[in-house]
């Protein structure tokens, strides 16, 4: 398969009958939708201090980063 990149996917769009469109918007919808799904499911919820509040997974890592990278600094 060719390398897919926006240019190629426009070509094509180009080439489709106008009544094509519709269902290509309705196909690009849903993947979209799973798209936002999939970023939701990485969501962690926290008990104690932090209970109802939701970090993402980088969210997490970018805190850590922070936390763990300033140590040994004052040395």
């Amino acid at each position: 398969m060719p390398t897919v990149t926006k240019e190629a996917i426009q070509r094509v769009l180009d080439e489709l009958p106008e009544e094509s469109l519709a269902e290509v918007w309705k196909f690009l919808d849903y993947l979209r939708f799973k798209a936002q799904a999939a970023r939701q499911e990485q969501v962690i919820g926290l008990g104690g201090l932090l209970e109802g509040y939701n970090f993402s997974e980088e969210e997490i890592a970018e805190a850590r980063r922070e936390m763990w990278g300033q140590l040994g600094e004052d040395d």
